[in-house]
């Protein structure tokens, strides 16, 4: 609990400055489901995948099937994400319709140095919808506005978001390129100060070979945290056994208290169960994400 305080300052804008703007809905930049915190959010080109539209909006468009997907996630210091997506095929490519609720419950209240007075929650919800489309063999497009709600203690925020990408199959065998901006727009002001949203570009590449029953796909990424010159750098990969059990590995450069990550995955019939785990360091704790898929 006493580091859900530390938390609030950076999960919901500032309160002090009476002017200017600043990042809020920072449970936005989360890694929602495993396939993405497994791998360190480094698949930005994942053409296939439901996991990881919330960094590529494009990687809806070769979904062939409908799909249903929720995961949980329990982040450090008792904060606890849910999201779930279901996606369907129509005539002009592919739509999903998410929802992700990210709170902090019981944070201490306090008016002056000493007991709390009592406790307070936080919650920081969106709702997003996906549109991938086809425009050539080569090029895909995605988009997706979202709707945000946020709330802190008694005061609250709405606004309004968008995420677009494409991804780019060059004429190099297995090799596929993404690129995104996710989380573009702001919150109507918390009191008086205007809050921007922590918008993302992402720049990556996944190449995929085979041998024998395994199959291995290796991406790497750039990162960019607009109007706050914060990069990084994400590495992952999977191997794919028999197209039943999936082994991930990822690693993030350019946290203080985060790097590597790992995730397991199984296949039975129509469900696919993920799980991923992310430590932390200077004893910050651990990050678990679990999630249920059915591809109907």
């Amino acid at each position: 609990m006493k580091l859900k305080f530390i938390f609030l300052l950076i999960l919901l804008p500032s309160l002090v400055l009476s002017q200017g703007s600043s990042r809020s809905a920072s449970s936005l930049k989360l890694p929602l489901t495993p396939f993405v915190a497994g791998t360190g959010e480094a698949f930005v080109a994942d053409p296939t995948s439901l996991q990881s539209i919330i960094i590529n909006p494009a990687n809806i468009v070769s979904l062939k099937q409908y799909g249903i997907l929720f995961s949980h996630t329990e982040w450090i210091q008792d904060i606890r994400t849910e999201f779930l997506s279901i996606a369907a095929p129509i005539s002009l490519g592919n739509l999903s319709l998410s929802i992700g609720n990210t709170s902090v419950d019981d944070i201490e209240l306090r008016d002056v140095p000493g007991s709390p007075i009592g406790t307070f929650n936080s919650q920081s919800t969106f709702f997003q919808l996906t549109y991938g489309i086809e425009l050539t063999e080569t090029i895909k497009l995605g988009i997706a506005p979202k709707y945000l709600y946020e709330k802190i203690f008694v005061d609250e925020a709405t606004g309004y978001g968008i995420d677009a990408g494409l991804l780019y199959i060059p004429p190099i065998e297995n090799l596929i390129i993404g690129f995104s901006l996710t989380n573009y727009g702001s919150l109507a002001a918390f009191r008086k100060e205007q809050n921007d949203l922590p918008a993302q570009i992402r720049l990556g590449g996944t190449y995929s070979f085979s041998f024998d029953e395994i199959t291995f796909r290796t991406a790497a990424a750039f990162s960019s945290e607009l109007g706050m010159a914060i990069n990084f750098l994400s590495l992952g990969g999977e191997a794919i056994f028999d197209n039943t059990i999936t082994a991930r590995l990822g690693y993030k450069a350019g946290y203080i208290t985060r790097g590597l990550s790992a995730g397991i995955g199984i296949r039975y019939n129509i469900a696919n169960i993920n799980y991923a785990y992310a430590p932390f360091s200077m004893q910050l704790g651990n990050a678990h994400i679990i999630s249920i898929e059915f591809i109907l």
